[in-house]
């Protein structure tokens, strides 16, 4: 069994801990020492480090690949920024159990990527699938809540029937104990904003009796965000399960400043028991689908029904005005940023692809260059949303249970946020060491040590003896994350993957990582 002695840098054990000079020696998949001074094997390979950090393999809580994991390229922005492992399904968004025609892959496109021509029946046979794919980056699984209805009611939004409800329920059952890592909804997007208390109450009494979290991408982040929090709290304690939130934020400048009292709001639940947790990335501008952007009525039928809705002068007239005023549950984010602050990202003309909706809309009506853009890509957009403060941002980071997860939407070719390449080295190089409680040691615990707890990854996230040799390497000297706006694929320096279960990571693949039960965060 070969054996790998990583030698002279400073490592982060991914426990919180301060940095401390050690070696660590790798044998096979697993850490077998790690200390000062470690006598070299016969047998080893010797890498001097000097200089170095040496920390766990960074887990990515929040990502989008759950088509990219498939494709033969599709995990190089993640190991590029030292990501070992990724969680999958994440704002109810995702390709299984797979839907008849395109009401599903026409509607999360712009956010997973084209789906491919695979059917998976049921979530388990997408698991199999993930777990004989053979692309180096282990993967977790959350089930998404999109596809479970559509399963069941259909391609439509529309709230569940009392009959409907165990149908659904019986679903996430089945791929809980197939190894998901959790349930995650998207209660801002159709169809699963249309799920009523009585179905989330259900979903999360099943995700209770298996000991894994709720992961909610809340129905406002915006003017209601206390509100949409409170909904899924009271799911949470009802049911007694955990409870994740999605990217922390507080969206629009008129709601600029009141993280800290959220984040007061978020202590006091965990005061009262509720073990809640949350994730957050290191840009002030959000990204999904363009379809977001709509009234919940129009993409009833999804993204045919929006085409349809846009194409009819009487109801694109009822779309547009609905644009210009505000929405009584969801967020209306094309009336609360305005074109300025929104991009279009996806445009088949590449010069035109990552400008703002004002822009391209010049000297006529932007609701109305909106509705022509969407009719002429057939909704094939996505958005960037120039939409929270980086006062908030910062009051997010700093917060002990905010966890790292990059959110990046990995479509082919143009325009994309650059959260998809700079997450994870932006938060160790900008924010580490100069917010309150994100020394770069807790940084480094808030993407390894404390991400496997909180979703079960037995064995991952640290650097101690018996543990998974999943292994980055940060050289502070370089650390840096180069991707922007304007010039989004481009990959960071100072950081890499040096070792995946043992090997480096082009001689070895990634592992499906089956949840039995996830940890509390007491």
């Amino acid at each position: 069994m070969s054996a790998t002695l990583l030698r002279g840098g400073t490592v982060f054990d991914g426990t919180g801990e301060p940095g401390v000079p050690a070696d660590v020696l790798v044998r096979g998949t697993t850490i077998e020492q790690v200390g000062p001074a470690l006598q070299a094997p016969n047998d080893a390979t010797v890498v001097d480090l000097t200089g170095r950090y040496v920390v766990p393999g960074l887990i990515d809580v929040h990502t989008h690949d759950d088509v990219a994991i498939l494709r033969p390229s599709g995990t190089e922005p993640k190991l590029r920024q030292g990501v070992t492992t990724g969680v999958v399904g994440n704002c109810g968004h995702g390709c299984a159990p797979s839907a008849p025609g395109g009401y599903l892959s026409d509607y999360s496109a712009p956010v997973l990527g084209a789906f491919p021509d695979t059917r998976w029946p049921s979530f388990a046979d997408y698991l199999d699938d993930i777990a004989a794919s053979g692309r180096n980056l282990h993967v977790a699984a959350l089930v998404p809540h999109a596809p479970l209805r559509t399963a069941v009611l259909g391609p439509c939004r529309r709230p569940a029937t009392a009959g409907e409800v165990p149908r659904i329920a019986g679903l996430l059952d089945e791929a809980l104990g197939a190894g998901a890592a959790g349930l995650s909804v998207g209660l801002m997007y159709a169809p699963g904003n249309a799920a009523t208390p009585a179905e989330l109450h259900a979903l999360a009494r099943v995700l209770a009796r298996h000991g894994k979290p709720l992961v909610a991408h809340l129905r406002s982040e915006g003017d209601a965000i206390e509100d949409s929090l409170a909904e899924v709290v009271d799911v949470a304690r009802r049911a007694g399960c955990p409870l994740h939130l999605s990217h922390l934020k507080v969206v629009s400048p008129r709601n600029a400043g009141r993280m800290p009292a959220l984040v007061a709001i978020l202590d006091a639940h965990r005061a009262d028991g509720i073990d809640i947790t949350a994730d957050a990335y290191p840009y002030p501008a959000g990204s999904t689908t363009v379809s977001a952007l709509f009234p919940a009525w129009a993409v009833d039928r999804g993204v045919t029904g929006l085409l349809d809705a846009l194409g009819a002068p009487a109801t694109r007239r009822r779309v547009l005005a609905d644009l210009r005023r505000p929405w009584k549950e969801l967020e209306n984010n094309y009336l609360a940023l305005g074109p300025e602050r929104i991009r279009l990202v996806g445009l088949s003309r590449t010069e035109l692809d990552g400008r703002t909706l004002a822009e391209l809309a010049g000297d006529t009506d932007p609701a109305e260059c909106l509705a022509d853009l969407v009719l002429a890509e057939r909704a094939a957009l996505s958005v960037i949303l120039f939409q929270s403060d980086e006062r908030d941002l910062r009051a997010a980071l700093s917060w002990p249970w905010t966890m790292i997860g990059s959110d990046g939407l990995p479509v082919a070719g143009g325009a994309v946020h650059p959260r998809l390449y700079g997450t994870f080295p932006r938060v160790l190089a900008r924010y580490a060491d100069r917010l309150p409680g994100l020394s770069f040691a807790q940084a480094v615990h808030r993407m390894t040590g404390l991400p496997a707890h909180r979703f079960g990854l037995a064995g991952r996230g640290s650097l101690v003896p018996g543990a998974a040799a999943d292994v980055t390497v940060v050289d502070p000297a370089l650390l840096a994350d180069t991707a922007t706006f304007d010039d989004p694929r481009r990959f960071p320096t100072g950081i890499a993957v040096a070792l995946l279960d043992g090997r480096p990571t082009a001689d070895r693949t990634g592992r499906l990582l089956r949840v039995r039960r996830s940890g509390a965060t007491r």
